[in-house]
C-alpha cells in the first residue's frame, strides 16, 4: 500500500482551467494528471528546459520594458565596470 501526500502549489487560474478540461477530456482527473507528470518527471521521461524558459522570461521583459542597464547591476552589486 502506498502512503499519499497532499501538494499545494500556486498555478495561474486559467492555466489551471483548461489543464482541468483537457484532462476531462481524455477521461482522467487532474491529479492523475499531476501525478503521471510527476512520476514521468522522477523517472527522467520528462525533462524541464529550464534555460530555455529563463530566456523567454527575459524576452518577455525586455519586450515590456522591465529591464535595467548593465551599469546599474553592477552599481547594485557594488562592482565596478572594466
Amino acid at each position: 500500500m502506498h502512503m499519499t501526500t497532499k501538494v499545494i502549489f500556486n498555478t495561474d487560474k486559467k492555466l489551471k482551467a483548461a489543464a482541468m478540461k483537457k484532462a476531462r477530456g481524455q477521461g482522467m482527473t487532474l491529479s492523475a494528471v499531476l501525478n503521471l507528470a510527476l512520476r514521468a518527471y522522477v523517472d527522467n521521461r520528462m525533462e524541464i528546459d529550464v534555460l530555455g524558459q529563463m530566456i523567454e522570461r527575459g524576452h518577455e521583459d525586455i519586450r515590456r520594458g522591465r529591464t535595467i542597464p548593465a551599469e546599474e547591476v553592477y552599481r547594485r552589486l557594488g562592482l565596478k565596470i572594466r
